[in-house]
């Protein structure tokens, strides 16, 4: 199982605290439940975009999201 890091606010990270408590849960269980009820719902544009012969397009489309993670602070997580 891979480790994810994300920044929130001090308030959403409260709220998603007490959610979790009152539901039973830890924080990082709903946030993989939001996770994979996210890929379910998206599941067939997935697979369209996986299909596609030019799999370097997908690649280009991810690019600026993972641009974010480019910077001292998350290299540690190369290492992994």
């Amino acid at each position: 199982m891979a480790v994810m890091s994300i920044r929130l606010d001090d308030q959403k990270r409260k709220a998603l605290k007490i959610i979790a408590s009152v539901e039973g849960k830890t924080m990082g269980s709903l946030v993989e439940d939001w996770i994979e009820n996210y890929i379910n719902e998206n599941k067939e544009r997935l697979a369209g975009l996986l299909e596609q012969d030019d799999i370097s397009e997908v690649m280009r489309m991810s690019e600026s999201t993972f641009a974010e993670w480019d910077n001292p602070e998350d290299e540690i997580y190369d290492h992994l």
